[in-house]
């Protein structure tokens, strides 16, 4: 009877633990106070683009690995880049995941250009096996929460078998 209430808490508690656990982490790295006279000034600016309003992808073809995307400023349909930003000198450098494409270079890291589903017949950018989406971009690592509940289950399942062996 105590194995079973044991298991059913450790079991509790695993999942308990993956719920509260953060979304993400961020190290703290403090290495003293820094001399402002030493440091290097701050970078210039990026440079901003004007993205041209359109209503299909049609409307970018002129514009280099541009798709016609919501802007998530104001919500309206533009011709933007991969990472959301207006073309600058009217060229991005990758297509989002999700865009039209007609070869792999249009597509971001960890992605390639390969048709979609069977009755559209238009190739997309698409994730690579072993990627997954993130903000209309291919990402190739575990996310935190992915690896925090990867551990959470090892550390369960590694509790149970030493209680059973006991």
């Amino acid at each position: 009877m105590n194995r079973v209430i044991m298991k059913n808490v450790v079991v509790s508690l695993g999942v308990i633990l993956m719920i509260l656990l953060p979304m993400s982490t961020s190290a703290l790295t403090t290495f003293g106070k820094t001399n402002p006279q030493n440091q290097n000034p701050p970078p210039p600016p990026a440079p901003v683009g004007v993205a041209k309003t359109c209503k299909s992808e049609s409307d970018c073809i002129g514009i280099g690995n541009t798709s016609c995307v919501a802007d998530p400023k104001d919500g309206k349909t533009k011709c933007l880049c991969s990472d959301l930003t207006a073309p600058y000198n009217g060229a991005c450098l990758h297509k989002p995941v999700h865009s039209p494409c007609k070869d792999n270079q249009e597509c971001g890291p960890g992605a390639h250009c390969t048709l979609g589903n069977s009755t559209t017949h238009v190739k997309t950018c698409q994730c690579q096996y072993g990627y997954y989406e993130e903000n209309m971009r291919c990402n190739g690592c575990l996310s935190s929460l992915q690896s925090s509940s990867v551990l959470v289950l090892l550390f369960s399942l590694i509790l149970l078998r030493n209680m059973s062996s006991s």
